[in-house]
């Protein structure tokens, strides 16, 4: 390693004595140091590197010659050494041995590989500097160790070997080619030997192919056949480099067998114990066996009246044929009190009539009363006990409507999350402040829906088969093909609100992919809002940052609390079920929502894919239910003002409109109303909780 610096004082004084002679390579100009300090190269060490000297003012030694020696510049330097010295850097204040701040500063050559020293000799201040002993300097440049010279990657600089020049790397120190199309690279004796890199992304519609420059991609091939390895699609083709084809009709027509498909074996037919129809109409209650339709007991067909003869027709089912007999004017008996508490007698001799009581089931007309049965010749029923269970609403009934639950108060209550702090009710909900710290970690695969709307009305496209029976469907004045979409009565009045608040951020929703791949998958779904390090960002021409609601993940566990477990089959994606509940707030008005629970969320369409197999975006249907008894209590919640309509007007709409056609719970009667959202957007990335 060469030192540049100035090893003893009796050196020193020689270097000054000739200084004294008019030697002036040592004594650079005014400045000079200074200049070297901002990385310029000076008399004595930066042409020492080179190998040139500077040309003496008085008879010194050729540039050329100071090259050949190996020795740097200036008469009277040793191996190459350098001095620089400048009387007027020391000062008589500064201990002998110190420099100065100044004089420390103009010792400073800028260069990452040299170690810059300064001292004061005989009162003159001494730069020094020393190669470090882990760095190269070729070509006036400073190179770190292993840098390889531009153009040949085995010729590095190894400061173990030398410190000037270039050096050849040993048969097998990596080595990089700069080819994108390699890796593993490795020097031997005829340059820098690398492996070619394999480019396939697993993807059959898309070409694999790799540049030097830019490395593996994967641009999509011309449509054609392909397959996408699932028994679920048929007509498999390639579209913008993505696999896939239209879903097998698995509906083998039979009402007792449950239709699914499995990915691998194709169509499934599980028998099911459901309700069915054996076409006979003299016989009720059929039920499914075996994957058969077995009939139930024949029906009642007793009308109570004494004027009929009572038939029962496998097509028609019940019939009734008039009597004929002085006791009866047609089919009414002349002895019908009107009571069905009743039975009403006659005495065909006589025409005479008699009436006593009976135990027969009737209808009292009261929606708060259960299980009505005559009782002493009148209908009486058993009080409905109406309890939600929620201590934020009070429990009433009405007599033309049944149970009601409407929110009542601010009062303490317990929302079940031990995280939160002075829970109270608000709005029917009791809701607490605070969080438990949790810091969930989330994929980069998610999609924010850039539209969202209600469906209008339902059929295909507008909705789902949200019970799973083709044969119903949903509003009955507007449906076909299953697709169930109670609530789609309301798209009218909701959607225009609701697209506002959507493209103005304040109604955001995320569903995030927590395992994308083929087969079983699992998504959560989030509200959230736009990240505010990226606020200004267009999710239509960009992928932007969003933050979800933390209410949205359990604090104990750091899961999200809405998860939709699936299955996609290509491009299909069909996720979440029972247990799937979201919250959701639907704009009404500026200002105004109407916050709901959708239960038993489902999602349903399609995922578009990257050339790399990734998620691009997602179009579909995300349904569920909402109990109307849910529905009316938040409408009666809603401020009196800033409504398109009266609230009791609203209520109208939804009681008179809006009929239950989903059982949410499981206990075999339709409480809710279905509901379903039209939902579409791109790419994006979710980067932590508000």
């Amino acid at each position: 390693m060469r030192r540049l610096h100035l090893t003893t004082c009796a050196a020193a004084l020689a270097v000054l004595a000739l200084a004294a002679c008019g030697e002036d390579v040592f004594d650079p100009p005014e400045g000079a140091l200074a200049d070297a300090g901002e990385g310029d190269a000076r008399a004595g060490f930066a042409d020492s590197a080179r190998g040139d000297a500077p040309t003496p003012t008085d008879g010194g030694t050729t540039g050329t010659d100071a090259a050949d020696s190996g020795d740097a510049a200036g008469a009277g330097g040793q191996d190459g050494d350098a001095v620089a010295i400048d009387s007027d850097l020391a000062r008589a204040d500064v201990a002998p041995g110190e420099c100065s701040a100044a004089a420390k500063k103009k010792c400073n050559d800028g260069m990452p590989c040299t170690i810059d020293a300064c001292a004061v000799v005989g009162g003159a201040a001494v730069c020094t500097w020393t190669f470090a002993k882990d760095a190269c300097f070729i070509g006036g440049v400073c190179r770190k160790p292993g840098e390889p010279k531009p153009g040949s990657p085995c010729l590095q600089c190894l400061p173990e070997a030398a410190t000037t020049t270039w050096s050849q790397a040993k048969d097998g120190a990596p080595c990089d080619d700069g080819d994108l199309c390699t890796y593993k690279g490795a020097c031997m004796a005829k340059g820098c030997l690398s492996v070619p890199l394999a480019c396939d992304d697993g993807v059959v519609c898309t070409a694999d192919l790799c540049d030097p420059k830019v490395g593996c991609h994967y641009p999509p091939t011309v449509a054609g056949a392909c397959n996408d390895g699932s028994a679920c699609t048929t007509g498999d083709t390639c579209a913008g480099g993505t696999c896939g084809g239209k879903p097998v009709a698995c509906d083998d027509k039979n009402p007792c067998t449950a239709d699914a498909c499995d990915l691998a074996k194709g169509c499934t037919h599980t028998d099911t114990s459901a309700a069915c129809s054996d076409g006979n109409a003299c016989t009720e209650a059929d039920a499914c066996q075996g994957g058969a339709c077995k009939p139930g007991p024949s029906p009642n067909c007793d009308d109570g009246s004494s004027c009929t003869t009572d038939f029962c027709d496998v097509n028609a089912g019940c019939y009734h044929l008039p009597l004929q007999s002085p006791c009866c004017l047609g089919q009414t008996s002349i002895c019908d009190d009107g009571n069905p508490c009743t039975n009403d007698d006659c005495d065909p001799k006589t025409s005479g009539c008699g009436h006593s009581h009976n135990t027969a089931a009737c209808n009292d007309n009261n929606a708060c009363t259960t299980s009505d049965t005559c009782k002493a010749g009148k209908c009486v029923g058993s009080t409905k006990v109406c309890n939600d269970a929620n201590p934020c609403t009070a429990d009433a009934c009405a007599a033309d409507k049944g149970c009601v639950f409407s929110p009542a108060g601010t009062a303490t209550c317990d929302d079940g999350n031990p995280c939160t702090k002075g829970d109270v009710c608000q709005g029917g909900v009791c809701k607490g402040s605070g969080q438990c710290a949790c810091t969930p970690t989330f994929s980069p695969q998610a999609v924010k829906f850039t539209s969202v709307a209600i469906g209008d009305g339902g059929h295909p496209g507008e909705g789902i088969d949200l019970d799973d029976n083709p044969k119903t469907c949903a509003p009955a004045s507007d449906c076909s093909a299953g697709i169930n979409n109670a609530l789609g009565v309301l798209a009218g009045i909701a959607n225009p609100p609701f697209d506002k608040a959507v493209k103005a951020g304040q109604v955001t929703f995320l569903i995030e992919f927590k395992d994308f791949k083929q087969g079983p998958v699992n998504l959560a779904l989030y509200a959230g809002k736009v990240d505010p390090a990226n606020a200004t960002c267009d999710p239509a021409k960009a992928t932007c940052t969003f933050v979800v609601d933390a209410k949205m993940i359990d604090p104990q566990k750091c899961l999200p609390l809405v998860g939709l477990p699936g299955q996609l089959a290509g491009t299909l994606l069909k996720a979440g079920g029972k247990g799937s509940n979201f919250p959701i707030a639907i704009p009404i008005q500026p200002g105004v929502t109407l916050p709901l629970t959708i239960y038993g969320a489902r999602l349903e369409g399609t995922v578009a894919l990257t050339p790399t197999g990734g998620v691009a975006g997602f179009d579909g249907i995300l349904a569920g239910s909402v109990p109307k008894a849910q529905m009316l209590a938040a409408i009666d919640a809603l401020p009196a003002e800033g409504l398109p309509l009266p609230k009791d007007g609203i209520k109208a709409i939804v009681d008179g409109a809006v009929t239950n056609d989903i059982d949410s719970d499981g206990n075999g009667s339709l409480d809710a109303a279905s509901i379903a959202l039209k939902v579409k957007g791109p790419l994006a990335k979710i980067s932590g909780t508000y």
